[in-house]
C-alpha cells in the first residue's frame, strides 16, 4: 500500500513539473499585446547577447522606430506604439581581424505585425538567403587580366583554405568552387561565402588539363600575380571582394 501511495505521489509530481514547463515555454512563444518579444541564438543554437533588435513602424507616412538588445539568455522585449504596422529586424556587431562588422540575423517569421503584438526569434547565419534577396555570404567577383582571354572562365576552379576561425569562431571548411554559366547570376562570381579569412588558388581545367593560375585584388594595381591570395571580406561585406586571374 505504501509503494503505491509512493508511486502516486511520483507520478503527481511529474505531472506538475512538465505542465510547468509547458506553460513557461508557451509563455515564451505566446504575443504580449505593446510588444515585440523573442530571442536570438548563435549559428551553435546558443543565446546571443547583446544582439540590437530595430522594429520599424512601416505604416504609410509613419516614422517611428523603437529599438532593444537582447539580455544574457538572448532575449528581448521591446515595448511599440499604439497604432501601426511594425516589422522587427536585428543586427549582430562582430570585430573580426580587425574590422567591425554589423550581421543581420535571419527571422523565423518576416511578416508586419500590429499592436497586439509579435514574438519573433532570430538566428545568425552564416550562408543562406535573405527576405530582401541578399545572402547571409560574402562573395567574390573574378576578372581575367587584360592580357589573358578565356572564353570558359566557368571551367576555373577555385579553392578557398580557411586561415583561423570563421567570423562566428567556428572551424571552416575547405571550399573548392566555380563561377556559373553566362547569363546566371554567378557568371564571374563565387557567391555565399562564409565570412572568415582565406587563402584563395585558382586552376583553369582544359581539355583534362589543369593550368594554376596566378591571381591578385584587383583594388590592389601595383601588386604582382601569386600563386595564392588572402581573403578578406570588407566591412559592408555584401559588397564582396574583387580578384584578377592570370595565366
Amino acid at each position: 500500500m505504501k509503494k503505491l501511495l509512493l508511486h502516486a505521489i511520483c507520478v503527481l509530481v511529474t505531472m506538475t513539473s512538465c505542465k510547468k514547463g509547458n506553460d513557461g515555454d508557451d509563455s515564451i512563444n505566446k504575443a504580449e499585446k505593446g510588444y515585440a518579444t523573442g530571442k536570438v541564438a548563435d549559428t551553435k543554437g546558443k543565446p546571443l547577447s547583446n544582439v540590437e533588435i530595430t522594429v520599424e513602424n512601416v505604416l504609410p507616412g509613419a516614422s517611428n522606430s523603437y529599438t532593444g538588445k537582447t539580455d544574457a539568455n538572448g532575449f528581448y522585449k521591446i515595448k511599440i506604439g499604439p497604432v501601426g504596422e511594425y516589422h522587427a529586424s536585428a543586427y549582430h556587431t562582430v570585430l573580426y581581424n580587425g574590422v567591425t562588422y554589423s550581421l543581420p540575423m535571419h527571422s523565423d517569421n518576416d511578416a508586419v505585425f500590429s499592436n497586439e503584438g509579435a514574438v519573433r526569434n532570430f538566428e545568425w547565419k552564416l550562408t543562406g538567403s535573405m527576405y530582401s534577396g541578399g545572402r547571409y555570404g560574402s562573395s567574390i567577383t573574378l576578372d581575367a587580366d587584360i592580357n589573358f582571354m578565356i572564353n570558359d572562365p566557368e571551367n576555373i576552379e577555385y579553392t578557398l583554405k580557411p586561415v583561423g576561425k570563421l567570423i562566428d569562431g567556428s572551424d571552416g571548411q575547405e571550399l573548392v568552387l566555380h563561377p556559373g554559366l553566362p547569363n546566371t547570376e554567378s557568371y564571374g562570381k563565387l557567391l555565399d561565402i562564409p565570412i572568415g579569412r582565406y587563402t584563395l588558388s585558382a586552376v583553369y581545367l582544359n581539355r583534362g588539363a589543369r593550368k594554376p593560375l596566378r591571381l591578385k585584388l584587383t583594388n590592389d594595381y601595383d601588386a604582382p600575380y601569386r600563386g595564392t591570395v588572402t581573403i578578406d571580406f570588407p566591412e559592408f561585406f555584401y559588397e564582396g571582394v574583387a580578384v584578377m586571374y592570370n595565366e
